[in-house]
């Protein structure tokens, strides 16, 4: 098994879609102890478009925490313990 040291980073955004919509995004970001860095972006649900801004920015932020929460639940199993 691999110990893996270092920051994770997510970062919700808000993209403008067609002239009334808006579709919510997440950043990932990774920066290991030694300075590098591995990154990602992704819509929380493709072809899924938000009336507001506001509304947009909450979906991304719900599923950056759940996405989160499944990351950290998921190497504490990996580790041998139960995560809650």
């Amino acid at each position: 098994m691999w110990k893996i040291e270092g920051d994770l980073e997510i970062v919700p955004r808000v993209v403008p879609v067609g002239s009334r919509g808006w579709q919510a995004w997440i950043d990932v970001v990774f920066r290991d102890a030694a300075g590098q860095s591995v990154s990602g972006s992704r819509p929380v649900r493709p072809c899924c478009t938000f009336g507001s801004p506001r509304e947009a920015l909450d979906a991304a932020r719900l599923h950056g925490q759940r996405l989160l929460r499944e990351w950290v639940q998921g190497a504490a199993a990996a580790d041998g313990r139960a995560a809650r």
